[in-house]
């Protein structure tokens, strides 16, 4: 399935030093490469000329399911069937974990199994010696010609599968890339099954909004309440957030986390764009 197109009003307000370093967590080789990311050419829109930092989000990279492979996990690459859309919605819980990620709401499986258990779920966004490799990558933004920001990956993407299908996808841990890890493309044109976080902040002015479009899981919690749940692997659906909605304080701040997994090995792409003044977070060790 496509892993993720989102549409979300966001602009980013970046703090810090110019570069953003790469880091690489696999508990082995290639853990630290010292990459340098260059200005992202992300504008602050105040006129004063490029934004020095970009939102730095985790990915977690997962190996395709084996079965007879101990470090492999079930909730990756092994959807009850093939091509058939499967809502999975409710398996997470409602209110953002104490460790500032998603919580398992069930005892067991998930209504359609594509969670396997509470113990595979909590893989997808912990740090699991031999199982995932934790990848800190920069996510540049773009501003679009309404004053919103966001990132598109048909535009800023590379291709999903020429010739067959010349579409860009948000692949952001191939191999060849700075950010590829020593699980690699597994013999795929690209490095699939990997989760994504994303931790930011914003400042409420009254009147943004939040919309989104996505294939495959991705939860989105604004003060740490669940706003959006579109677990499962499934094809593209919407949902829409009118922030006025959630009774929160003019002039407070307040946490946005994002969290996503792809699943499937047959797309990935991020659309997304806002008028909400996030700022980035330093994502946790």
């Amino acid at each position: 399935m496509r892993a993720l197109v989102v549409l979300v009003a966001l602009t980013f307000t970046a703090c810090g030093s110019g570069n953003t370093r790469f880091d690489q967590q696999d508990g082995g080789a290639g853990s630290d490469s010292g990459f340098q990311v260059g200005d992202s050419g992300f504008d602050n829109g105040d006129g004063g000329g490029p934004q020095s930092d970009t939102p730095t989000a985790i990915i977690r990279d997962f190996k395709l399911y084996d079965a007879n492979d101990p470090t492999t996990n079930p909730d990756f690459e092994n959807p009850p069937a093939q091509n058939t859309n499967f809502d999975d919605h409710g398996f997470v819980q409602t209110t953002l974990g104490a460790d500032g990620v998603p919580a398992y709401a069930l005892s067991g499986a998930s209504s359609l199994a594509t969670v396997h258990s509470p113990q595979s779920f909590a893989m997808w966004y912990h740090d699991t010696p031999n199982v995932n490799i934790r990848v800190l990558y920069p996510l540049p933004l773009t501003k679009n010609a309404d004053g919103s920001y966001g990132y598109d990956s048909e535009v800023s993407g590379v291709p999903t599968d020429p010739p067959n299908d010349n579409t860009n996808g948000f692949f952001p841990i191939d191999d060849g890339t700075p950010y590829q890890t020593a699980f690699g493309n597994q013999g795929l044109w690209h490095n699939y099954s990997f989760t994504v976080e994303l931790h930011t902040k914003f400042t409420y002015q009254g009147g943004e909004y939040f919309n989104f479009r996505g294939d495959d899981d991705v939860f989105v919690f604004i003060n740490k309440q669940l706003v959006i749940d579109l677990g499962g692997i499934h094809s593209p659906e919407t949902a829409s957030v009118n922030v006025d909605t959630l009774g929160l304080t003019k002039g407070q701040e307040y946490p946005l986390d994002f969290f996503s997994a792809e699943r499937h090995k047959t797309g990935s792409n991020i659309l997304f764009t806002t008028t909400l003044n996030l700022k980035p977070v330093p994502p946790p060790n």
